[in-house]
């Protein structure tokens, strides 16, 4: 395996770990806001859809 992708690797287990500290281990909970954040994300996304645009962006849609 590469150097960068170690690296990345590493990266996605210390924010994994972050993210349950943050909910004191709790994984249901975890899991929880990141559905949350995913979900408000897909919402901002929408909205910026919806006001982009087409010329702005060549046709291009998200």
């Amino acid at each position: 395996m590469s150097e960068i992708c170690q690296q990345k690797e590493l990266a996605v287990r210390d924010e994994a770990i972050e993210v349950l500290r943050l909910h004191n281990g709790n994984a249901l909970e975890a899991l929880r806001t990141l559905i949350a954040e995913r979900d408000a994300v897909e919402e901002r996304l929408a909205i910026a859809i919806v006001a982009m645009g087409r010329g702005f962006t060549r046709g291009w849609r998200p």
